[in-house]
């Protein structure tokens, strides 16, 4: 049976604070409070003896405090890690994850699962499908059998931007299921460069340069599982459930690779 580790510490936006264990970087939950959402436990993990796991339902939304923005209210559902490390606009970030997706794990046709995505706080906003948005930098996405990066290219008004894309192909899911993969993504904004490269297990998969139109006050690092415009799946979207381990920030891909040695637990 599961055993629970750790659970979030109250107080802090609409969920908690994250109790940190040895290593893990500090965050909070995004938009969600289920008790099942989010738990650290020990019955997988790519290194060490513990992971995150995290669990989306059918109706899985939540609200800010502040009425700022409501996921409900917008045909979004999500169970997400921001993390508290900001970067800036001329940083060279890298960030590693890993993700294990069980053998029954299922993915919708229709509606994309993000899992994993560089957001910006004080960037450009819009509308997609007839409602707000505020478009990341890029999403790490599942949809039918394909996980891939989509990489958002708004232009126009900073606030009322028209949300171009370019997606890069990272795995098939079902390759993904039973199994750890591994992601390191490397965002360098800089000496001037403006370059968002992905790799898979090691492995380039692509990258994308010269793109920015906007820069936002700063940027940051959620992972989970988040569901927008969840209607599209016409009927309830199936119940996902995945693992996150080992996720890191660095200024290198030394920094973020899995090290089996240094297991962040």
């Amino acid at each position: 049976m599961q055993r629970l580790i750790q659970f979030f510490c109250l107080g802090f936006l609409i969920s908690g604070c994250l109790d940190v264990g040895s290593g893990r970087l500090e965050g909070s939950r995004s938009l969600s409070n289920t008790p099942y959402g989010y738990q650290v436990v020990d019955t997988i993990a790519r290194a060490g003896l513990l992971s995150q796991r995290f669990e989306v339902r059918a109706g899985d939304c939540g609200r800010e405090r502040d009425g700022s923005w409501s996921d409900c209210d917008n045909d979004r559902e999500r169970s997400e890690i921001s993390l508290w490390d900001l970067w800036e606009y001329g940083d060279n970030k890298w960030i590693g994850y890993s993700v294990f997706l069980p053998s029954d794990y299922r993915t919708s046709p229709r509606v994309k699962t993000t899992v994993g995505q560089i957001h910006q706080r004080g960037g450009p906003s819009g509308t997609a499908g007839g409602l707000p948005s505020n478009p990341p930098v890029m999403q790490a996405e599942m949809l039918g059998e394909e996980y891939f990066m989509r990489v958002h290219i708004p232009s126009g008004p900073a606030d009322n931007v028209r949300n171009g894309s370019r997606d890069i192909d990272l795995a098939r899911i079902d390759n993904m299921r039973g199994r750890w993969t591994d992601i390191a993504v490397n965002f360098d904004t800089s000496g001037g460069k403006e370059l968002l490269a992905i790799y898979v297990n090691g492995q380039k998969r692509g990258e994308i340069r010269d793109w920015i139109n906007f820069r936002p006050k700063d940027y940051l690092f959620k992972y989970g599982i988040y569901r927008s415009f969840v209607s599209g799946h016409n009927g309830p979207m199936p119940t996902q459930i995945l693992y996150i381990d080992e996720v890191r920030l660095g200024s290198s891909m030394a920094e973020v690779m899995v090290d089996l040695e240094r297991p962040i637990d």
